[in-house]
C-alpha cells in the first residue's frame, strides 16, 4: 500500500509539464537475442561476419562480462523486474501445463516506464507467462505482438505424435493493455520461418510511429533466434555456406540492422538508449553421452565452459552493448560485472524514474548508470550469485568463481554436488579447468568469507521476505 501511494504520488508528479519532460527522457531500445553464444559475433571471434553488431558495439560500450540466468524464462523475469528469478517464482523454464507467470504484484519495468509517461511495447517472445491473463498486455505494456511460450513450441504440430485434444496449440498473439490478447495464426514451422523478420519490421513501424507522438517510448523486441527449432528466412537459406546456425547469424545481423536503421532513419539516434543482449548462452552439444547434439546446434561461447542451463561462463556471459550517442562514449569495452537483474534500475534511471522504483520489495540488481555512461571506471557490481532452478551452484566474486554443484552442458544426465567447493581463477583460467583447492592446497580459503558474505545476505533476506511460488498470486509481504 505504501508503495502504492508513493507511486501515485510521483505518477501525478510526472504529469506536470509532460512535453518538456518528454524531450529530457530517452527512448529506449532493448534488443534481446534469445540462446546467443558469446563468440557468436565476429568482433568477439566467430568466423562468421556480424558487421552490423560489430559496428553497432564500437558505437558504444561492449560489454564483456555480462551475465544472465541459465535459462530464457528465469532471464526475462530479471529483466522485468530488477529481482532473481527464484524470487519471482520464474527460477525455471515452465513445463507445458505447470503453473507459471509473474505474479500481478511484481512492478514490472514496463509498467514503471508507463508510470514515467513512456509509451511500451514488445514484439516477439514474452514466456514468463503463458496463460491469457499473464501475457504482456496484462503485466505493462501497452502493445504485445508475439509468441507466449518457449519456441520449442513452433515444432510441436510438426510431430508425428502431435495430439490436439491433450496439448494447447501453439499461436502468435495480438494485445492492448488490459484487453486479451487475440490469436494471429498457428505458431508452427513455416510460422517460425519468417517470425524474426516479421517481428523486426513490426518493431521498425512502432518506431516510425512512436517517433511523430512527441511522447517517449519503450521497445523491447525479443527475437526467437537462437533456439531452435532451427529455422532461418529464406534470404539466408545457404547464404553462409557453413550451416544453418551461421545463416541464422547472418540474419540476426542483418535484422538488428535493420532496426538500427529505422532509429536513425526516424532522425531519434541521439536521443534512444538501445540495449543489445542474450538471454542465454548457446546450448554445449553434445551432451555427454544423452544425445549426439542437436540439428542446427553449433553456437559459440568462445573461451568460456559450458553453456545454455549450466552455470559455467558460457552459460552465463552473452553479448551486450549499449549505444547512447554524445552521453556514452564510442568504443569503450569493459570487462566488469553486470548483471541483467541491473538492467531495471539502470534503465528506470536513464527514464528519470528512480522515485518510482518499489522499496517495499528486495530489488537485487543495482543502478548501473553512472558507470554505462563512463562516471566512474568500476562496476556497482562486483558478483553475481548463479542458480539453477531451486538450487545455489555458484558465486562469482571479482575475477574468481566458486562452484558448489555443476552439470556440464545443456541436457546433461546428472548434476555434480561437490564435498568441497571448487573454485577457478576466470580472468587466467577461463575454461574453469584448473581447480585451485585441491591443486594449491586450499591456500585461497579466504575467498570462502567474502562470498560467504554474499550468500548468508542473500538467504537473510529470503527468509524475510520468502520467494514466491511458482504461479502463485501473491499479494504483497506485510510490515
Amino acid at each position: 500500500m505504501a508503495h502504492s501511494l508513493k507511486c501515485l504520488i510521483a505518477v501525478l508528479a510526472f504529469t506536470i509539464n509532460s512535453t518538456a519532460i518528454a524531450k529530457d527522457k530517452p527512448n529506449i531500445v532493448y534488443l534481446l537475442v534469445d540462446n546467443w553464444g558469446w563468440g557468436d559475433l565476429s568482433i568477439q571471434g566467430s568466423t562468421i561476419q556480424t558487421p552490423n553488431i560489430d559496428s553497432f558495439a564500437n558505437q558504444g560500450l561492449r560489454l564483456t562480462n555480462f551475465n544472465v540466468q541459465n535459462q530464457c524464462t528465469p532471464t526475462r523475469s530479471a529483466l522485468h523486474t530488477g529481482r532473481l528469478p527464484i524470487r519471482t517464482g520464474n527460477q525455471k523454464v515452465p513445463a507445458p501445463g505447470e503453473p507459471d507467470g509473474l505474479a500481478y504484484w511484481e512492478y514490472t519495468l514496463p509498467e514503471l516506464l508507463s508510470d514515467a509517461g513512456y509509451h511500451t511495447s514488445l514484439f516477439g517472445k514474452w514466456h514468463i507467462g503463458a496463460n491469457i491473463k499473464k501475457l504482456p498486455n496484462y503485466q505493462g505494456y501497452d502493445y504485445f505482438w508475439g509468441t507466449q511460450e518457449g519456441t520449442n513450441a513452433a515444432g510441436y504440430t510438426a510431430t508425428p505424435q502431435w495430439d490436439a485434444s491433450v496439448a494447447t496449440t501453439p499461436y502468435i498473439y495480438e494485445g492492448l493493455k488490459g484487453q486479451d490478447a487475440k490469436k494471429v495464426r498457428v505458431f508452427d514451422i513455416p510460422a517460425k520461418v519468417t517470425l524474426d523478420r516479421e517481428i523486426t519490421n513490426r518493431a521498425i513501424a512502432n518506431i516510425k510511429k512512436q517517433s511523430k507522438t512527441g511522447k517517449p517510448f519503450y521497445s523491447y523486441i525479443a527475437f526467437t533466434h537462437f533456439h531452435p527449432p532451427f529455422t532461418v528466412h529464406d534470404d539466408f537459406k545457404n547464404a553462409s555456406k557453413a550451416g544453418i546456425y551461421a545463416d541464422t547469424q547472418m540474419e540476426v545481423d542483418h535484422n538488428i540492422g535493420l532496426v538500427l536503421k529505422a532509429i536513425k532513419d526516424a532522425g531519434i539516434s541521439d536521443n534512444t538508449l538501445v540495449i543489445l543482449t542474450g538471454d542465454n548462452g548457446a546450448g554445449n552439444f553434445p551432451q555427454g553421452g544423452l544425445a549426439a547434439g542437436e540439428d542446427g546446434g553449433g553456437g559459440s561461447n568462445g573461451p568460456w565452459r559450458g553453456g545454455l542451463s549450466t552455470a559455467y561462463e558460457g552459460g552465463l556471459r552473452t553479448p551486450a552493448m549499449i549505444r547512447y550517442p554524445n552521453k556514452i562514449k564510442a568504443g569503450r569495452v569493459s570487462d566488469e560485472i553486470v548483471g541483467d537483474i541491473d538492467m531495471y534500475t539502470t534503465i528506470a534511471s536513464f527514464a528519470g524514474a528512480d522515485k518510482l522504483v518499489p522499496t517495499d520489495r528486495p530489488i537485487d540488481g543495482v543502478n548501473q548508470k553512472d558507470f554505462i555512461l563512463g562516471k566512474q571506471a568500476e562496476s556497482n557490481r562486483d558478483h553475481f550469485i548463479v542458480f539453477v532452478g531451486d538450487e545455489l551452484f555458484a558465486v562469482k566474486w571479482r575475477n574468481m568463481k566458486m562452484h558448489f554443484m555443476a552439470t556440464e552442458s545443456t541436457h546433461s544426465t546428472a548434476i555434480t554436488k561437490f564435498t568441497f567447493p571448487q573454485l577457478f581463477d576466470i580472468k587466467n583460467d577461463p575454461k574453469e579447468a584448473y581447480e585451485l583447492w585441491g591443486n594449491q592446497g586450499y591456500v585461497h580459503g579466504w575467498v570462502m568469507e567474502p562470498i560467504m558474505k554474499k550468500i548468508v545476505t542473500l538467504k537473510t533476506s529470503m527468509a524475510k521476505y520468502r520467494n514466491i511460488k511458482p504461479g502463485e498470486e501473491f499479494t504483497g509481504y506485510k510490515n
